[in-house]
């Protein structure tokens, strides 16, 4: 149920907590004390849970400092936990001063948006109208594109250059850094996450004004909404309450690089604190600064020129999750992770800062979302049955998408009975039972497209208009904890007594018949245990399995618990401790056998205890259900990778012999063995392996730093054998 979990990022462990909660940093507040008082009580018990698994957590991920606050309606609570400054021992508080990373680009979109609505932009004009000394490109780039990362403007291209930047760097000199880099597509067919783009609009946004970018952000943005703590980032600056920032060195928290970030300013160079973040969080949901036309279309995600949703408005994630509508963003660079949820209909946000890279900040955001609401951010369903499994897939885009539509305007999104019908008619086909086992990859596909503009938004329609016939009746409030099967439960209900319902805005019976009764298996099995669980290394896991064995037991519809299951599994594996990696592992493969995570997790415990034919028979399964995923070459490489920085050199290598079993044309695989093998000092093993790599592709990636590495090896060894 976390919808953080990465496969390929593993935890790293602390061997002494730093949990340290700042009384000094915490903060409840609202307009009315009476208010504040309730609020503070009704959040207590929630709010004393989460000071726990802090604790746990931190210890566990070896965060140095976390401040993490939220607001509900006038409510605002924020507090630090651990350390600001990890050598003075300055404890983390509430005006902690944290660089925002990549959560400055939604506050780069609102200047420009402001721009637009001042009649000074024009978000379909060429780049190139503002910035004249930007290159042309082989195809016209507008404004509009570089805000939704649909332009085609590269990420950074070389980051062992890029990422290091160490001097101070005007706007002219931060746009030549990109300025020469070809267009990784052409713009509008493909989202490709940009922060030079984003740094083109910060040059945009100066060249319009007439003023430095963080002068207008300061007059316009921050000031307008009472952010008066967050600035742009200067290491010559005196900042009050900066804090220091650490990463992971084998093991070992180290203070972070140093590096000047003057050369990200409109994509990630701003420094504020978590009450800045909420401000401007409040901000975004009272629609001020903007239009409402151009807030609309801000939080509106863009689509490819395919019809493809990109799920990015300008600024800002778009996705759905349990029927929500959210925005969303989250920063990572040098020093700082952070994150940013804001919930409009709810009137609700959470922001989080920690000044350490190794940690997931949607560990702690989603962890206190679920402690406050009593329900995971992305409630995931899983069934062994594949019909089924096809069902829930349609449910849960109709359900997401329909049900945040709704709730983002209030109104269904089709309001034409033709146009309904037609959206009713394309779910209808997509989900009938006997097209999804007589022809189940056509289905499929129309099922994975329905949301989008090329179904034109069908199963959006469906949704949204089930969703303004319960509101009739009922709040929609329950629907995030119930979950989307009893939402089309309760609207196949209201269809059976409700006749001014058409027939065209009705499903087909036999679909309704398997609903219904996924319907009533789901609500068996989502428990209030289950929806509030969050398992950590100490979890018991023969209590758990034994509860998912009561509870999942019969039925054929239940919480997909894998991504749980397997953030326990990689502290395990990192620990070493193989018997609770085997345990954790089988757990997830007894419920989830069909789990592209469940298979990889089987293959990587089994890799650990030694069993290696069990270990290639799972990851070859993981494949095969997703051939892009965790038990790809890529993959596999990236987790040896992880397990080498922690100092798990030998499992690394481990992993790459098996890697190599299943993928033995990877020139990458040999060439990581050989890296490998020179940090155990086994020379002769690494030169084959490189050698074995270049043999294989003389062109790959990294060609030219592996002939280097022969060529020293072998005038080594050459030199030695003349001793």
């Amino acid at each position: 149920m976390k919808k953080f979990a990465q496969l390929l990022t593993l935890a790293l462990l602390l061997n002494t907590s730093l949990f340290v909660p700042s009384t000094l940093g915490q903060k409840a507040r609202s307009a009315k004390s009476g208010t504040s008082a309730k609020a503070a009580a009704q959040y207590s018990k929630a709010l004393q849970h989460f000071d726990e698994f802090a604790r746990k957590q931190m210890a566990i991920d070896k965060t140095v400092g976390v401040t993490i606050g939220f607001m509900k309606d006038d409510f605002v609570w924020v507090k630090g936990y651990g350390y600001a400054d990890l050598e003075n021992k300055s404890p983390a508080k509430a005006e902690s001063a944290y660089r925002l990373a990549s959560v400055s680009k939604p506050m780069t979109a609102l200047a420009v948006l402001q721009l637009v609505d001042k009649g000074k932009i024009d978000l379909d004009a060429e780049v190139q109208t503002y910035v004249p000394y930007f290159p042309k490109k082989q195809w016209p780039v507008t404004v509009r594109q570089v805000l939704g990362h649909i332009g085609g403007i590269s990420h950074y291209k070389n980051p062992e250059n890029e990422l290091h930047i160490k001097t101070h760097k005007n706007t002219r000199e931060s746009i030549a850094i990109f300025e020469s880099f070809d267009l990784v597509a052409e713009p509008g067919t493909r989202y490709s996450y940009s922060s030079y783009g984003y740094n083109l609009l910060g040059a945009i946004v100066e060249a319009v004004s007439g003023m430095s970018f963080g002068e207008y952000m300061r007059q316009n943005v921050w000031q307008p909404l009472g952010m008066n703590d967050t600035r742009m980032d200067d290491p010559l600056d005196v900042i009050p309450n900066r804090v220091r920032g650490y990463q992971l060195v084998n093991g070992q928290v180290k203070n972070s690089e140093f590096i000047d970030i003057s050369s990200r300013f409109g994509g990630g160079g701003t420094r504020s604190t978590v009450p800045d973040m909420l401000k401007f969080a409040k901000g975004v949901m009272d629609q001020k600064l903007l239009k409402p036309e151009t807030w609309n279309a801000m939080s509106t995600s863009m689509s490819t020129k395919a019809g493809r949703l990109t799920n990015y408005g300008m600024g800002w994630e778009t996705t759905p999750y349990n029927g929500r509508y959210m925005l969303v963003h989250s920063g990572g660079q040098q020093e700082t992770r952070t994150l940013l949820y804001i919930i409009p209909a709810q009137r609700m946000a959470i922001a989080v800062g920690l000044n350490f890279e190794g940690s997931n900040p949607g560990t702690y955001v989603e962890r206190l979302f679920q402690l406050l609401t009593g329900a995971p951010v992305e409630m995931n369903l899983y069934s062994p049955d594949k019909l089924k499994a096809a069902v829930l897939e349609a449910v849960r885009a109709t359900f997401d998408y329909g049900m945040a539509s709704f709730e983002r305007g209030q109104k269904p999104t089709a309001t034409v009975n033709k146009e309904l019908a037609e959206a009713f008619a394309e779910f209808n086909a997509a989900v009938d039972p006997e097209n999804l086992k007589s022809k189940p990859q056509e289905a499929m596909n129309k099922i994975r497209q329905g949301v989008h503009p090329a179904s034109k938004h069908a199963f959006t329609k469906v949704g949204a208009y089930m969703a303004q016939r319960l509101s009739a009746k009922s709040s929609l409030n329950s629907y995030p904890i119930k979950g989307g099967l009893v939402f089309f439960e309760d609207y196949i209900a209201l269809t059976k007594t409700d006749t001014s319902i058409p027939n065209e805005m009705r499903f087909k019976e036999s679909f309704e018949t398997l609903v219904t009764a996924m319907a009533r298996d789901w609500t068996r099995t989502n428990s209030e245990y289950v929806r509030q669980l969050w398992v950590l290394p100490d979890s018991d896991l023969d209590a758990l399995g034994k509860t998912m064995r009561q509870t999942f037991g019969g039925s054929t519809i239940y919480p997909n618990l894998v991504d749980d299951l397997f953030s326990v599994t990689r502290i395990y594996v990192l620990r070493g401790d193989k018997v609770r990696a085997r345990q954790a592992g089988k757990l997830a493969l007894e419920f989830y056998p069909e789990s592209t995570t469940a298979n990889f997790m089987a293959g990587l415990t089994s890799i650990i205890n030694g069993e290696e034919a069990a270990a290639i028979t799972a990851l070859k399964k993981s494949a095969s259900l997703n051939p892009g995923g965790p038990a790809s070459a890529g993959g596999l490489n990236n987790v040896a990778y992880q397990l080498a920085g922690a100092g798990k050199v030998d499992e690394a290598l481990a992993i790459l012999n098996v890697a190599i079993q299943l993928y033995p044309k990877e020139a990458n695989l040999y060439d990581s063995t050989g890296e490998f093998l020179l940090r155990k000092g086994q020379k002769a093993k690494a030169l084959a392996s490189y050698k074995k790599a270049l043999d294989i592709n003389p062109g790959y990636p990294n060609a030219a730093a592996a002939k280097e590495v022969v060529k020293k090896l072998t005038d080594e060894s050459s030199a030695n054998g003349t001793k």
